[in-house]
């Protein structure tokens, strides 16, 4: 007997859903049947209205169920953006504890070493170079940026590759950059050799502009000076900040008693092709 109730409400439930398909489908049929320009008669109104209506009703417990779902994969979307949310504000709070402890290190270093300002304490600006005197052509340059723009004296200008001089005149609209190929005797520049690992400071003084190198002196150092090993400013002073690329070692000259020794460095800069430079400017504008 179960098996037989069950068996007949089975069927049951099939011939409704059966009885549901077809009303949708004859419901569909006329709902396109009707969809033309002509005006619809009032009995036709009527039986749309209804037709629509009687559709809304069936389908609403499938789009009920449809938005529930919806909904349901938008709030497990929601929980996954606030897990990585939450990944993120971590790993933000394990940045700032880093960044100031590496703020802490630079500082240390800087007091052991003596260095007074770092790169990465300046900001870029771009300048042009509007004039170049033929007679003096590896001593000066005048670029297009001037106290207006923030451009003080003793400011250092770079390129991309390397430094070539600093800011020894201003005007409001232009700046007299001194090369470091400059003769000047006042010219003179911290550095530091590279030497596999081994720093090396030594005083760059001249230029040949015959070989095109620089010279370094002052190193106390008895170790064998590499060639290729590269040069870069010191930090030992307030004008250059640490780190930016001179130059490679070309070669190592000793004088007859083998005791002093001065480095040749090639520049990394192609000084008769400069067009446009980078005036390094104090972020903290203390400069």
């Amino acid at each position: 007997m179960n098996i037989r109730k069950s068996k007949k409400r089975l069927e049951t439930k099939y011939i409704i859903l059966i009885i549901i398909g077809i009303i949708i489908l004859l419901l569909s049929i006329f709902a396109f049947t009707v969809k033309d320009k002509r005006n619809l008669s009032k009995p036709e109104q009527i039986l749309k209205d209804g037709i629509v209506l009687v559709q809304n009703i069936i389908l609403y417990p499938f789009k009920y169920i449809g938005n529930g779902i919806k909904e349901l994969y938008q709030l497990k979307d929601v929980y996954k953006e606030n897990q990585i949310l939450k990944s993120n504000l971590d790993r933000y709070d394990l940045l700032y504890t880093q960044n100031n402890e590496l703020k802490k290190e630079i500082k240390a270093l800087k007091e052991e070493m003596n260095i007074d300002y770092m790169l990465s304490e300046y900001e870029y600006l771009k300048a042009s170079i509007i004039n170049r005197n033929v007679g003096y052509w590896y001593d000066t340059i005048t670029v297009n940026k001037g106290s207006r723009d923030g451009v003080k004296k003793d400011m250092a200008v770079i390129t991309s590759k390397g430094l070539i001089g600093k800011v020894t005149k201003t005007t409001s609209f232009n700046s007299e950059i001194k090369l470091i190929t400059s003769n000047n005797s006042n010219n003179k520049i911290s550095v530091i050799i590279d030497n596999d690992g081994n720093k090396l400071y030594g005083i760059m003084t001249s230029y040949n502009e015959k070989n095109n190198t620089l010279s370094i002196e002052g190193i106390d150092d008895n170790s064998e000076i590499k060639k290729d090993s590269v040069v870069y400013t010191s930090g030992l002073n307030d004008i250059f900040p640490s780190g930016i690329i001179i130059g490679k070692v070309k070669n190592v000259e000793t004088d007859n008693y083998g005791l002093a020794k001065n480095v040749k460095v090639t520049p990394s800069n192609d000084m008769d092709d400069i067009m446009v430079v980078s005036i390094l400017k104090r972020k903290d504008n203390n400069q």
